[in-house]
């Protein structure tokens, strides 16, 4: 892939055609972000009505297609920031959570919001323990509540919760009752407890299409890791939309990434969401800022020291030629390249480094300074920063 200057923008694996052969990815994979709904839902984060707005304003501009802007139900500030996202002209739609009741459809209503999701547990495990809803009585509340839904004017997003430890003759009927009522818009498979791998999601979305044209959601948690490659064999079974929060935040160990599940599909399987991915670190570091989760340094697509090099052998050929090291440009998702000078650097690493920050030295100081960087990485276990390098030259130069 090139941008508009001809230049590439990312070098992947030859094999992707023949690998990926038999994907039925749908012509457009829509993202439903739920930063601000099971994002805020991780121990600890707390949204104001106005974290809510600010982040909302900044996924609308990254090109989400859907905002799920939280429960009404949960507490009056959630409902105003809702009702505020709603009115605020977004291009984005927005939607907001009900439990399976007439009341917390009404305060969907109330907001503004064009859709309501109705979130109501379909495995046995949830509806037993919760709902106490036998097969025959979840399928009469679901009926009345989409029903009810529609009544009140509002585009049905059925989330019957724990939808991967479901009994897929339930589902069956549950998604059959739709098709015959016409009150349900889209349906979300839901991995509660992220206990589903990706050949179980795409199983479950086959086995549905098989059964509705209702388009798939795919709603992933990451307790073993799998949240994104679920989320992505979803989408490459026939799943429309993919649900995601910005950084992975959200209950337990997080949801699907965004930027690492859009990435992956516009890069690695040529699926295009929509969005301005060179917003990413920009709309991740906002929502870093308003949650108070710090990002691990590493983090995928929009980490810190996701484009930072050390090691010698890798800096060496980076400076020939970048798809070397990496398989896309960081420009693409907003994000620079660095050289951090360690234990493990070398000559062509100083000698890079120096020049990016302006600095003259002879070639043959290089390895003395390369010496002292070593040392002094050793010693504080800690890169060494541009501060000590200057100090660190300044020695090097003199001595020699």
């Amino acid at each position: 892939m090139q941008n508009r200057d001809n230049e590439k923008l990312w070098e992947t694996s030859p094999f992707s055609d023949e690998a990926h052969h038999g994907s039925r990815f749908p012509q457009m994979v829509r993202v439903a972000d739920c930063t601000l709904r099971d994002g805020e839902q991780q121990a600890g984060i707390v949204f104001t009505r106005q974290d809510k707005v600010d982040i909302a304003h900044a996924l609308d501009r990254l090109g989400v297609y859907e905002i799920e802007a939280g429960t009404p139900a949960s507490s009056d500030e959630d409902r105003q920031a809702i009702e505020e996202i709603a009115g605020a002209g977004l291009n984005a739609k927005i939607s907001a959570l009900a439990r399976g009741r007439r009341d917390d459809i009404d305060l969907v209503a109330r907001t503004g919001a064009y859709a309501a999701r109705l979130s109501m547990p379909i495995s046995a495990i949830q509806r037993v323990n919760k709902l106490k809803l036998g097969d025959e009585e979840y399928l009469k509340l679901a009926r009345e509540m989409t029903e009810y839904a529609k009544e009140r004017g509002l585009a049905v997003i059925f989330s019957p919760y724990d939808t991967t430890r479901s009994e897929l003759s339930l589902l069956r009927r549950l998604l059959e009752q739709f098709n015959r009522d016409k009150t349900v818009d889209r349906v979300r498979i839901v991995d509660t407890t992220g206990c589903a791998t990706p050949q179980i999601i795409g199983f479950l979305v086959r086995e549905m299409k098989k059964v509705t044209d209702i388009p798939i959601e795919i709603h992933c948690h990451d307790d073993f890791g799998l949240a994104v490659a679920n989320t992505i064999a979803g989408a490459q079974q026939g799943a429309e939309y993919i649900s995601v929060t910005v950084n992975g935040i959200g209950e337990r160990s997080g949801n699907a990434s965004l930027e690492e599940t859009a990435l992956a599909l516009k890069v690695l399987y040529g699926v295009d969401c929509g969005l301005d991915m060179s917003k990413f670190v920009e709309v991740s570091h906002l929502v870093e800022e308003r949650s108070g989760i710090t990002l691990q340094a590493h983090k995928a697509v929009v980490g810190r020291g996701a484009f930072s090099h050390e090691s010698g052998m890798v800096v060496a050929g980076l400076l020939k030629e970048p798809f070397t090291a990496e398989s896309y440009v960081p420009e693409l998702v907003g994000q620079k390249r660095d050289v951090v000078l360690g234990k493990k650097s070398g000559v062509a690493s100083v000698d890079a480094k120096l020049k990016q920050m302006g600095i003259a030295v002879p070639s043959d100081a290089l390895p003395a300074i390369l010496t002292k960087i070593k040392e002094e990485a050793v010693r504080t276990k800690r890169p060494v920063s541009d501060s000590r390098l200057r100090e660190l030259v300044g020695a090097s130069v003199v001595s020699h």
